[in-house]
């Protein structure tokens, strides 16, 4: 049964404009991503968790994906924002894939090593018997099949390879990991990248036949091959060690897609920012100050220096901050998500007129 959707094709022919106008540099005015829930069903108790790991295993996909029909009917999909469907089995599931235990929680989800021993011992592959990897695939190509060009289904949350490696690892085990074996770090990111690009492109190989563009776990959308990469623990580490242990796999990703963001997450990552900065392949950089921290219109040098660099910048904004940044710096080459989950339809229309 198709959905009812508040979008037309006439929308999505604007979508694919707008979107491929602004990828291109060419789009005068900002993105403005805003969707905006009817107010009545907002709460309503049919909206279950989002992260699909709360779902059993044996769940039939029809099920789960009827328990997103309300949301997705229900939702305005306002300024440059597209239907989309998200099969979020939480950030770095590639983990999963290759082993780490899966902890779902209703807000997230949590991610603890399938087994312990050496370092030397551990090998990041991804098998294709693997249950979390056939659920990946099996939600993805069932959301195609039953709403194939009615909106875009995005990619799951792959994770960047330290991250995984966290995973696989747990967190500070992997920065002791870092000092003290080194070369077996060096192994293992390699493995990690070929791990993540042949799962990209499976899933990318059920994705694109739905002919409605490609889009991930951050609100993109993109007329070709394209990801938000990460890599957030690199919030902890040093400059060099991010250039012998996370750039090399970046660059091997932004040559596999046409269309590259990176996660900049807190200000623990911005010493790595010019190093992102000199990847020619990657196109923008979506910036988050983190939590405890000023929102990103009280960033407006770092917001310069990645416009004034040639990247696009994507920011997760209020709408006084979305104002803000339009009157510092311009609109072009930002894309402004708004922030503000409160804004009736009405609201949000009025909005986007004011930014207008």
């Amino acid at each position: 049964m198709p959905l009812n959707l508040r979008f037309s094709e006439s929308d999505w022919e604007r979508i694919e404009r707008d979107w491929s106008a602004w990828w291109a540099g060419e789009l005068e005015r900002p993105l403005v991503v805003l969707e905006c829930v009817e107010v009545l069903d907002r709460y309503a108790p049919h909206y279950t968790s989002v992260f699909l790991g709360n779902y059993p295993l044996d769940m039939p996909t029809k099920d789960i994906l009827n328990e997103f029909v309300p949301r997705l009917e229900n939702t305005h999909y306002l300024g440059d924002s597209f239907p989309r469907f998200w099969p979020n089995f939480g950030p770095g599931i590639v983990a999963a894939f290759a082993g780490a235990q899966v902890h779902p929680s209703w807000d997230t989800t949590w991610f603890s090593p399938g087994r312990t021993g050496s370092v030397s011992e551990l090998s990041v592959t991804c098998g294709d018997q693997n249950p979390w990897w056939r659920r990946v695939c099996e939600i993805t190509h069932a959301a195609v099949e039953r709403w194939a060009r009615q909106l875009a289904v995005g990619f799951t949350d792959l994770g960047g390879n330290l991250d995984i490696l966290a995973h696989l690892r747990g967190a500070q085990q992997l920065l002791f990991d870092l000092y003290d074996a080194p070369e077996e770090i060096d192994r293992l990111v390699g493995e990690t990248t070929k791990a993540w690009l042949a799962c990209y492109d499976r899933l990318y190989d059920l994705i694109a036949p739905a002919g409605r563009g490609i889009t991930c776990w951050g609100p993109c959308w993109s007329p070709g091959s394209g990801y938000m990469l990460q890599s957030d623990v690199s919030y902890m580490i040093s400059p060099q060690m991010f250039e012998r242990f996370v750039l090399p796999d970046l660059a091997a990703c932004c040559k596999k897609l046409d269309y590259a963001f990176y996660h900049l997450d807190g200000k623990g990552q911005i010493p790595h920012l010019d190093m992102l900065l000199s990847l020619l392949r990657l196109c923008g950089i979506q910036w988050v100050p983190g939590d405890g921290n000023p929102p990103p219109q009280h960033w407006l040098p770092l917001l310069k220096r990645i416009r004034d660099s040639g990247k696009l910048c994507q920011l997760t904004v209020s709408p006084e901050g979305a104002r803000t940044i339009l009157r510092e710096l311009g609109g072009k080459g930002f894309c402004f998500v708004i922030s503000e989950p409160q804004l009736t339809p009405e609201e949000g229309i009025a909005f986007l007129k004011d930014l207008e």
